[in-house]
């Protein structure tokens, strides 16, 4: 069993690894059609989000 000096340095060290690495994650996630469809189609359902987005698109 780690001890909790090892866990906490490990959850650190993923927040940094995430956190340097954010864009080529998401470039990688976003990369794959059938994600980008459902997290488009996903935020198009909240209403800040679709009106945001008709403000810019319709301009």
């Amino acid at each position: 069993m780690l001890s909790s000096l090892t866990r906490i340095a490990l959850f650190i060290g993923g927040i940094y690894a995430i956190y340097r690495y954010r864009y080529r994650i998401f470039n990688r996630v976003f990369g794959n059609p059938t994600i980008r469809r459902f997290a488009i189609s996903t935020s198009m359902n909240i209403p800040f989000i679709r009106n945001k987005m008709m403000q810019q698109a319709f301009r």
